[in-house]
């Protein structure tokens, strides 16, 4: 069993992300999905656990900003898949240059790189990675299967999804995604980039997304 835990990151213009705390109830391995800002509050929240992962759901700036200093003050690693790497890096990509001007670019190694069906485990938590490209080349939904929770970045939110007009995005890729998600096995809970968590079951009847008559091929 995994504990959730959000932790609301909110930018200079008013705009927030998500940023969440898991924790495998057992043994108390800690992972962070999308440290969006090198905040003390957000340490301050991981003060005695033991942090084991840093979880990127994709490579822009918003879901990334804070891994540096979550590194430096845990020691955890950096995960993110192989086609999103290169994000981590060059400001033009990540959208830190048009967003973040004046601001010292916090850039960051991945120390694991994944593709579709990576597993890791947190503790005695499997963390299944699934490769949901369409808002970005890389994005993912990290899946905790025996808990039916899914983190699922800025791929599906509720009652929408993730745009796809910035570098690496594709729309016809980004429905395939969605396809791909609803096709899961049993209800999940959904724990989204940005604005509030939700159900799988609850998007297969109501996000037009995903109600779309588009299949994967």
């Amino acid at each position: 069993m995994i504990t959730v835990k959000k932790h609301l990151a909110v930018m200079d213009d008013g705009f927030t992300t998500n940023t969440y705390i898991v924790t495998d109830e057992e043994t108390g391995a800690t992972a962070v999905v999308d440290p969006s800002l090198p905040e003390e509050s957000l340490i301050e929240k991981l003060s005695g656990k033991d942090v084991q992962y840093i979880l990127l759901t994709h490579g822009h700036f918003d879901h990334f900003c804070g891994a540096k200093l979550v590194k430096e003050k845990t020691g955890a690693k950096v995960v993110i898949h192989k086609d999103d790497e290169i994000m981590l890096h060059d400001v033009t990509k990540n959208e830190f240059q048009i967003n973040c001007v004046g601001y010292q670019f916090p850039e960051i190694d991945a120390d694991i790189l994944t593709e579709d069906g990576t597993e890791l485990m947190l503790g005695n938590t499997k963390i299944t990675v699934m490769h949901t490209p369409g808002h970005s080349m890389g994005g993912v939904c990290y899946l905790f299967m025996e808990d039916k929770v899914m983190f699922s970045g800025d791929t599906l939110f509720k009652l929408c999804a993730g745009r796809a007009d910035l570098y690496g995005g594709n729309g016809r890729q980004e429905l395939r995604s969605l396809a791909k998600i609803s096709e899961l096995e049993g209800n999940y809970k959904v724990y989204p980039g940005h604005e509030d968590d939700t159900t799988l079951d609850f998007e297969r009847e109501n996000n037009r997304y995903i109600r779309t008559r588009f299949r994967r091929k």
